[in-house]
């Protein structure tokens, strides 16, 4: 990507990059949702001279490295659409390969006829087990809006070891009183899992 001397949009592309890898470093990838969504829009506007279709999907690469693709698998969905599109562009095969096949994963994934036995089989991706509400449409809906409060609860909390268990019960109470989801933690799913 080539570089203006005023502020440009890959200026502020780079700097959001920047900023999703420090919350990412921060364990705050939920953070990272709406700045994508920023330079997801900003590609769309470049022009050829700023940046051609493999450098928009190296900056993607990028992006998508700093989602949580369990929590919002249909809007990582739509970021690797928007991938394969531009890696059909530059014809790059292999890497079109490799975004193909997370594409098909997700899909699985978020698939309510494929059991969740039957994906971790097929994909063996997730050794831990986890709750199918986490598959739903509904909890990629308010997957934002449960983190924003989560953090500002546990914003005296430090991250880092240990930070789930103050983690996941907030979240459990709030998404039984507010939404009426009965969530299951990793924890309760994997009894015999030792997280710290």
């Amino acid at each position: 990507m080539t570089h203006s001397p005023s502020a440009s949009p890959v200026d502020r592309i780079l700097s959001l990059l920047d900023e999703m890898t420090s919350n990412s470093q921060e364990m705050s990838l939920w953070k990272n949702v709406p700045l994508s969504r920023e330079v997801v829009s900003l590609l769309r506007t470049l022009t050829p001279e700023e940046g051609d279709s493999e450098d928009k999907a190296d900056v993607l690469d990028r992006v998508l490295y700093n989602l949580s693709e369990w929590d919002v698998p249909r809007y990582v969905l739509e970021v690797l659409s928007y991938e394969e599109e531009l890696l059909l562009q530059a014809g790059s095969e292999e890497a079109l390969r490799g975004v193909r096949s997370r594409m098909e994963m997700l899909r699985d994934y978020i698939d309510p006829s494929l059991s969740k036995k039957d994906f971790r089989d097929r994909w063996k991706v997730r050794s831990l087990d986890f709750d199918e509400v986490e598959r739903t449409p509904k909890w990629e809906e308010i997957y934002l809006e449960v983190e924003r409060e989560c953090d500002s609860i546990l914003e005296a909390t430090p991250r880092g070891m240990g930070f789930c268990h103050a983690y996941w019960p907030v979240k459990m109470r709030l998404l039984e009183k507010r939404y009426g989801i009965a969530w299951k933690s990793p924890s309760r799913m994997n009894p015999r899992v030792h997280f710290d």
